[in-house]
């Protein structure tokens, strides 16, 4: 094989330069795709002077370098001799070119423009469009009047005079094209098939329903808006709403107004309207809700109700529903504020006498002492449920301050210097933060206020002064100020109402002007960082509820305390109708049941010493007792426990003045704390029969403790609670009866029956009452009294550290609150609640069994029934008792958590029952 036939490495590179063998040469062949330019030059005429006179080829050769030679130029002219002229060259006149284009019409009107089909097919004949609309408004309404007996074609009206009636319509006023029907309370077309050219009836009527409903509503709102005003006895919040109402309906007559003269087409005038309308359906909507509404606490809590729903709603109409519950709200929060003390009370209207929150009762005791409830479904639904129980007993102990203490700073508060701030929504964080930095620092200024007046300065003029204008002038000066007060009000009243604010927009007409301008706020960057709406009420009124309320409450904790000796009134319920003290429950027991001691009965022929005598109930057959008998009976019980008592002398060492006459028999006619005294129960008919035994049971029911807590105990020591009281001693001098019963039982007795009842007796009611008294009483009332103890230490080191409100926040409902919380436990231990009617009768029926075997005991004591008898019922009684005790024992309530383990109270009563098997079977 030739060497130039052979076939190179593929993966070498030493002929890559070489010409491939298949490559041939191009001027061989001809150009297929575009052929060459034949330009024959001579027959192109060209009347340009440099066209071609030639061919290409000797027009594009070039010069030859060895024989070209440049001609001769021309000799330029002297640069002394000026040929510029200063004559400017006349010109002709130019045509008008915007005069010649509409001369000569539009460009290429000639031309046809082609479609797709045509460009293929020169013979296609185009469709015409079977659309009446797109041949102008004149075609379709011709098309219309055409066919006007399938389809109303009705009346074509003016276009501008229909576009300015529908304008009037939208803002609720009458026009050449629509009236209002008063019967009807709608406006009504005066041409009823009219319509606008280029629209078919069904739509323009649908269009003109549109703003019809529009204008209702416009006409609705204002309407609404007048009958508010001049009805006399409209409350403020319907007063408020009415306001914002014509607020916006002003600022969207304002708005429409100035874009009336742009509006050149329905839609345009139907997009203008758009937002208008959703905002008066909306407002229509809020005011037909609250057309029922008689409180301004009840139309503030529909309007917060109403802008809860709006929490994911539009955003404009939110702010606005926002604003209006700010001004229909501000009533309510007023009278708010005159309750806890932040703004001024009226003096002619107090907040008690306004129909509110707060209602007034006078007590029965003592005319001069009102007692004032709280109704709770008279609060405002946006303030929670703890923030009205706090803004009630903050007003509530601030009552006290202004009876008790009139001279106390927060009795004067708008006295003094401290410019306590109102009540305001915050709708955002950041509103909701100035807020709170505001009620800090009135608490501080209060606080600064509280500890100069507490270290005794009597809050210097710095702190706490009174305005001049309002100072009490001298005696003398009076009669003359008064008649310059007369005539500067005559003056006054004369002159030209002022009015410098009144071209000032308010707020909510700014807001309608930027959520008109601007649509949707969320589109315009409007913040969204917001909490959420069931929020805001808490968030916005707490930080200053708090702080009024902690330091009214430690200002009040200290006067109970140092003042008012709470303490010792406490003390003195738990030592006479809790018979915590043992000389008063000894005296008592004897006085009542010790047939040693010499009667008070009144006897013909015999007189009564009048000392050391009783009531000898179970020796004596005549019952109930004369009220002579009772005085001359109980006679120096109370005095002469209490005179000699820990409490008493308590009392001395803390520097409290007493009587000089020392001697127990002088102290006989004392007035006791609380005019603590012995007093007759009211009882029913049927209870009334029950007392006339003297061996039944309830034959003392009719004995009571009177105690009426001083002023202002009565905040603690309520008229709940002192029932609780009664009842309990009702309870405990049963026990007390009975414990005197059966240790005055005989020991000797004929039959072993009587022997096992005196024991099974005597120990069931003496386990009873240590049941009763170290558990169900004790034990309750020393967590009360110590929960009261850390009150008043705290208290103390707050002064101690010259603190003021900051180690203790609790107030006067704490103390009641925890007061009747252990009176309710008391009761739940010694089986006096309701649902434990049941366990009590079985302990009633179990006494009942012990008085008839003690009525046995004695001469002449008539009893039907035998001691066996009887025995077999006090075991079966008993037997019962302690099997409902067993089934209590792991039942809800009936145990307390102390230390690691449950104590269950109910199994110390079993256990002490079951003790040395004195019950074993039962």
């Amino acid at each position: 094989m030739d060497d130039g036939d052979a076939i190179d490495d593929v993966f070498s590179i030493q002929g890559l330069w070489k010409q491939s063998i298949h490559f041939t040469d191009p001027e061989a062949h001809e150009s297929t795709l575009f052929a060459p330019l034949q330009l024959d030059i001579s027959s192109v005429k060209f009347d340009h002077p440099y066209a071609p006179k030639h061919d290409l080829d000797h027009e594009l050769r070039l010069p030859d370098l060895e024989t070209f030679e440049f001609g001769p130029l021309p000799e330029l002219d002297s640069f002394d001799v000026s040929h510029i002229s200063l004559e400017t060259p006349s010109l002709e006149p130019e045509d008008d070119i915007w005069q010649v284009a509409f001369d000569l019409g539009p460009a290429n009107k000639d031309v046809l423009f082609y479609t797709w089909e045509g460009f293929e097919q020169a013979q296609h004949i185009e469709i015409q469009t079977a659309y009446v609309t797109e041949r102008g408004p004149e075609t379709f309404d011709a098309a219309l009047a055409k066919d006007d007996s399938k389809i109303a074609a009705g009346r074509v009206v003016r276009g501008d005079v229909l576009l300015q009636s529908l304008w009037n319509l939208g803002l609720g006023r009458s026009s050449i094209l629509f009236e209002f029907n008063a019967k009807l309370k709608s406006f009504e077309p005066t041409i009823s098939d009219g319509r606008m050219s280029g629209v078919s009836l069904i739509a323009a009527q649908s269009l003109i329903a549109q703003f019809i409903h529009t204008g209702n509503t416009f006409l609705y709102l204002r309407s609404f808006a007048e009958r508010t005003f001049a009805s006399a006895s409209s409350i403020p919040a319907r007063v408020a709403l009415a306001t914002t109402t014509s607020s916006i309906l002003t600022t969207l007559e304002e708005q429409l107004g100035r874009q009336s003269r742009s509006i050149a087409s329905f839609i345009q005038l139907q997009q203008q309207f758009a937002r208008p309308r959703g905002i008066l359906l909306h407002i229509s909507r809020m005011v037909d809700a609250m057309k029922h509404a008689k409180t301004n606490e009840q139309l503030a809590s529909i309007l917060h109700h109403r802008l809860l729903e709006l929490e994911d709603g539009d955003e404009g109409i939110r702010r606005l529903s926002s604003q209006m519950l700010c001004a229909v709200a501000k009533p309510s929060l007023e009278l708010l504020a005159e309750w806890i003390g932040t703004r001024k009370e009226q003096d002619t209207a107090p907040v008690a006498s306004r129909d509110s929150f707060v209602t007034e009762e006078t007590g029965q005791a003592d005319d001069d002492k009102p007692e004032y409830i709280y109704r709770s479904e008279m609060m405002p639904r946006f303030i929670s449920l703890e923030d009205g129980n706090t803004i009630f007993e903050t007003g509530l102990s601030l009552r006290f301050l202004k009876t008790q203490h009139p001279g106390h700073p927060l009795a004067k508060l708008h006295e003094a210097n401290v410019a306590p701030p109102s009540f305001e929504w915050a709708f955002e964080w950041q509103d909701i933060e100035a807020i709170s930095a505001k009620a800090k620092a009135f608490e501080d200024r209060l606080r600064h206020t509280l500890l100069a007046y507490s270290r005794g300065s009597r809050v210097d003029a710095e702190i706490v002064r009174m305005p001049e204008d309002v100072l009490p002038l001298p005696r003398e000066d009076r009669a003359s100020d008064l008649g310059l007060y007369f005539e500067e009000s005559i003056r006054q009243l004369d002159s030209l109402p002022q009015q410098p604010l009144q071209t000032l927009p308010d707020e909510m007409q700014l807001l309608m002007s930027d959520i008109l301008s601007f649509g949707d706020l969320k589109s315009r960057g409007a913040s969204n960082f917001s909490p959420p709406l069931s929020l805001t009420s808490s968030l916005s009124f707490r930080p200053l509820i708090m702080a009024q309320s902690k330091l009214v409450n430690a200002a009040t904790l200290r006067l109970f305390f140092r003042s008012h000796q709470l303490r010792h009134h406490l003390t003195l319920q738990r030592q006479y109708h809790l018979l915590g003290d043992g000389v008063f429950s000894s005296l008592l027991a004897t006085a009542l049941f010790d047939p040693d001691r010499e009667s008070a009965e009144c006897h013909k022929g015999q007189m009564r010493s009048g000392v050391h005598m009783g009531l000898q109930l179970g020796s004596r057959s005549s019952w109930p007792p004369a009220s002579s008998e009772l005085r001359l009976a109980l006679r120096g019980v109370l005095s002469e426990s209490y005179y000699s008592s820990s409490m008493y002398q308590s009392l001395l060492s803390s520097g409290e003045k007493i009587q000089k006459d020392t001697t127990i028999s002088g102290r006989d006619n004392d007035e006791l704390p609380g005019q603590l005294n012995f007093a007759i129960r009211n009882l029913t008919e049927l209870e009334q029969e029950k007392v006339m035994d003297p061996d039944a049971l309830p034959a003392l029911d009719f004995l009571r403790l009177q105690y009426v807590p001083p002023t202002p105990l009565n905040l603690v020591i309520t008229t709940t609670a002192l029932d609780k009281y009664d009842l309990i001693f009702k309870f405990l001098l049963r026990l007390l009866r009975m414990l005197f019963v059966v240790s005055h039982l005989p020991r000797q007795y004929p039959n072993i029956e009587s022997r096992q009842f005196r024991m099974e007796a005597h120990h069931f009611v003496t386990m009873l009452a240590n049941y009763v008294f170290q558990t169900g009483i004790t034990g309750n009332w020393h967590e009360f009294d110590g929960f009261v103890a850390t009150l008043e230490r705290r208290v103390n080191e707050e002064d101690a550290a010259g603190e003021y409100g900051t180690r203790i926040t609790a107030g006067i409902a704490s103390l009641r609150d925890a007061h009747e919380k252990c009176l309710d436990s008391i009761m739940f231990s010694l089986f006096l609640r309701k649902r434990q009617r049941k366990i009590l009768a079985l302990v009633d029926e179990i006494f009942e069994h012990i008085l008839l075997f003690a009525k046995m005991q004695q001469p002449g004591g008539k009893v039907s029934e035998g001691p066996q008898h009887v025995y077999d019922k006090l075991r079966a009684k008993v037997r019962v008792f302690l099997s409902v005790c067993r089934s209590l024992t792991g039942k809800k309530g009936y145990g307390k958590e102390k230390g690691t383990a449950e104590e269950n109270s109910m199994e110390r009563l079993v256990l002490g029952m079951e003790m040395n098997a004195y019950f074993a079977g039962a």
